[in-house]
């Protein structure tokens, strides 16, 4: 099921994509918002499948979990991408993954713009296949954390490359650098999620999904989920050692190489970016000063 909210005759509406049709599931339970169909997911399933109504536009897709409990994304989880980055190759084996956190407020929906702000002299796109779990994790193995997974959508980790570098008269400090890259993840309207979660029935294997980015219809990115260096049940399990995941938690995979730094082709004012995940769905999003 292609299940997400929608924004139409001004609410707020459970809905779905089946058939090419976006159908309203408003009326056909108590469930109102994507948590708590995750969390009633066995009741839910078998009504919401065949319930609702055809809609007609004018509508638009809102983000399917706007303030997940958490959200929290790998870096550095393709190899070509550590490369461009300007680090060293990231060696075969004894690896940990590396994961951040990014505040609700930085979620926006697949139509939303993307806000360029006085802050951002380098902003970049980094597209994601984004992880929604289904059940509680704690000290998982790989099997137990590939089985909660729920739902699959796009992320478009949306990132400030050299924050406060023209800043007059700061001060630089030993550890600035990691924290200046750290606050780049955390602008408002920094992460376009959706349009909507594809549940996992729906993916025979993750690892044959293929990412992709286009600015304003190049594509500028492409690889698929294969070459992660850390496999989802891979960076789920080690996650759960040291964070308990929830229901509705979102974690964004990593991105492929052909970001816009290593292309010297940063965002600008009117740049429409589209980021994919073949099969899940795309997130097309302007940038507007």
């Amino acid at each position: 099921m292609k299940i997400g909210i929608i924004e139409a005759r001004g609410e707020s509406l459970l809905a779905c994509e089946r058939h090419g049709q976006v159908i309203d599931l408003s009326g056909c339970g108590p469930w109102t918002t994507i948590s708590e169909v995750i969390r009633d997911w066995d009741r839910a399933q078998g009504v919401l499948g065949e319930s609702g109504r055809a809609l007609q536009p004018p509508f638009r897709w809102l983000p399917p979990i706007p303030r997940p409990p958490k959200f929290l994304l790998l870096a550095g989880n393709f190899r070509a991408h550590v490369v461009e980055s300007g680090f060293a190759p990231a060696p075969d084996e004894n690896l940990t993954p590396q994961f951040f956190m990014k505040p609700s407020t930085a979620i926006i929906g697949a139509e939303d713009p993307i806000p360029l702000s006085s802050r951002n002299v380098a902003l970049d796109y980094e597209g994601e296949l984004g992880v929604v779990i289904g059940r509680p994790l704690k000290n998982a193995s790989p099997a137990e954390a590939q089985a909660a997974v729920w739902g699959y959508t796009v992320v478009n980790d949306v990132s400030e490359r050299r924050l406060n570098v023209n800043w007059p008269d700061r001060k630089i400090r030993q550890n600035d650098e990691f924290f200046d890259w750290l606050t780049g993840k955390w602008f408002d309207g920094s992460a376009p999620v959706g349009p909507w979660i594809v549940t996992v029935d729906e993916v025979a294997d993750p690892e044959e999904l293929v990412i992709r980015a286009f600015l304003n219809d190049e594509k500028v990115q492409e690889a698929p989920v294969s070459a992660m260096i850390h496999s989802i049940a891979d960076a789920l399990s080690y996650i759960s050692q040291i964070v308990s995941l929830e229901p509705g938690d979102l974690i964004a995979m990593g991105t492929p190489s052909g970001v816009g730094m290593a292309r010297n082709r940063l965002l600008q004012a009117g740049d429409r970016i589209t980021c994919e995940v073949e099969g899940i769905g795309r997130l097309t999003n302007l940038v507007v000063s």
